[in-house]
């Protein structure tokens, strides 16, 4: 039974959690928050609902607690909300001093263990917790465009009037405004125009600013994804994903994450695979990266 350790039991932390008790994966969740009151809520409000999840457990932690050292798989989503006199500069810095607070409350991790980075600017997160964790290459990677594809995808198939599943395509690059949808790979593209492309993309873009407007966070979402990710890790399935991770060259891209496609499995990320993207798209995902480079060596 893998060690699933969840920093963070906010709405994010608790729907990931939720959603791995309802796969009934076989993992152990470890709910590590600052509040422990609020945790043991978390805490006993989950294990209601492991009745129906045999192969799931569920406990809360703290730090100090060597089980959570040891875990396998760590899912960092503690991070502060931005406020309205924010700049995003100012989320940045704040994010990235929370992170490294959670690094040396861990200390020592497993040389093997996999983090999955959810902290938002997940790109800029994901890139700072590998360069400041010391794991090898692979076994850090942020969810990424992965939430991005979903909501393109459901889009595509509701104009399609198909299921879901059989709608295709990625969204790469930021998990943000400069994310870019690579149309020479979405399937059925040539059912769109060119004004329906835009509109689907701003859709996209939009789609989480409108979440929190009309309920304040998003949470179903990115619960759902990063139970996607962890399954493919315990059961080693090397499924695609477009998960953000440091890049070495690839794309024409160096020293920063963004989401690109990899295959996830029991190591964490295997491989970058390189589509063959048209010079367009390629173009703009590397303007993407530019723009994630420029903003993290503000900072570092």
């Amino acid at each position: 039974m893998k060690k699933i350790a969840i920093i963070g039991a906010g709405n994010v932390g608790a729907h990931v959690a939720s959603a791995i008790v309802a796969r009934n994966l076989p993992a152990e969740i470890l709910l590590v928050d600052k509040n422990a009151d609020f945790e043991t809520g978390q805490v006993l409000d989950l294990r209601d609902s492991m009745l129906f999840s045999p192969r799931t457990r569920v406990r809360g932690a703290t730090f100090d607690d060597t089980p959570v050292n040891e875990a396998d798989v760590f899912v960092l989503t503690a991070g502060a909300a931005r406020q309205e006199e924010d700049s995003r500069l100012d989320l940045l810095e704040r994010n990235m001093r929370i992170l490294d607070s959670v690094r040396t409350s861990l200390g020592n991790i497993k040389r093997e263990a996999v983090i999955i980075v959810v902290t938002n600017p997940v790109d800029i997160a994901t890139q700072y917790v590998a360069d400041t964790f010391g794991l090898p290459h692979g076994q850090v990677f942020g969810t990424g465009t992965v939430l991005d594809t979903a909501r393109l995808r459901w889009r595509l198939a509701e104009r399609l009037g198909r299921n879901v599943a059989n709608a295709h395509g990625h969204v790469l690059g930021e998990h943000g405004d400069s994310s870019v949808i690579p149309w020479s790979w979405v399937s059925s593209r040539e059912k769109f125009s060119c004004e329906e492309k835009k509109q689907l993309h701003e859709d996209v873009k939009k789609s989480g600013a409108k979440i929190i407007a009309g309920k304040g966070s998003t949470y179903f979402g990115i619960g759902s994804v990063v139970a996607e990710l962890i399954d493919a890790v315990i059961s080693d399935s090397r499924r695609l994903y477009p998960v953000s991770v440091p890049l070495h060259g690839e794309y024409g891209i160096s020293g920063i994450s963004v989401g690109v496609p990899c295959p996830v499995g029991e190591c964490g990320v295997e491989k970058v695979v390189e589509m063959a993207l048209e010079p367009e798209e390629l173009s703009s995902l590397q303007n993407s990266a530019k723009i994630l480079y420029e903003l993290y060596r503000q900072i570092f």
